[in-house]
């Protein structure tokens, strides 16, 4: 890193305009660290390292594109520097899978739990009205935010909705007994 730093500061004293792809007008090094219109140079082998500092934050939470664009351009400088963001935040797994959508269909979708263990935070399905079959009519799917693992509960209801007592006996023999206890619930039914 300090050779191409050189690299430029002999450039720069040649009065070169471009080395590389690089304009070198605003540019100026103070004690080997390459600065340009006053901020940090960011070389290319550091750009991953730094948006995982900036973008990966737990306390700021996966910023998008604009917001990381932003805080990015405050300090740092690197030759298209957008395309690098946008890219890595494309790429970032957890940014995906928070992220919100809207559409004129349906109202503003709301944030789920980013999970982070197996069998903390699940999801609730209920398929009703189903014929009768061995005494069933309704089938809970239980699933695992997390790793998307499944159970199957064959239900019977006299009328079209479920009672908290059974919802309990449910979570009890089907999601307790085997994982223990989890935090959130996102269900199609009210309980």
């Amino acid at each position: 890193m300090n050779e191409l730093c050189n690299e430029y500061k002999q450039a720069m004293n040649e009065n070169k305009l471009k080395f590389h792809i690089t304009k070198l007008k605003n540019c100026k090094i103070i004690d080997s660290v390459l600065f340009k219109k006053d901020l940090l140079w960011v070389f290319e082998n550091m750009h991953t390292k730094l948006l995982q500092k900036i973008h990966d934050q737990f306390s700021i939470s996966h910023f998008d594109n604009k917001w990381t664009i932003d805080l990015i351009q405050r300090f740092y400088y690197w030759s298209d520097h957008q395309v690098t963001i946008r890219l890595y935040i494309w790429n970032c797994h957890v940014y995906q899978r928070s992220k919100v959508f809207k559409d004129s269909i349906n109202e503003l979708h709301y944030f789920l739990l980013i999970s982070q263990e197996r069998w903390k935070d699940i999801v609730i399905n209920f398929i009703t009205e189903l014929f009768l079959s061995e005494n069933y009519n309704v089938i809970c799917i239980i699933i695992c935010y997390f790793i998307k693992e499944h159970h199957y509960v064959f239900c019977h209801w006299e009328d079209d909705d479920i009672s908290v007592e059974e919802m309990i006996w449910i979570m009890l023999w089907n999601v307790y007994q085997l994982h223990n206890l989890f935090s959130s619930i996102v269900s199609n039914k009210d309980f």
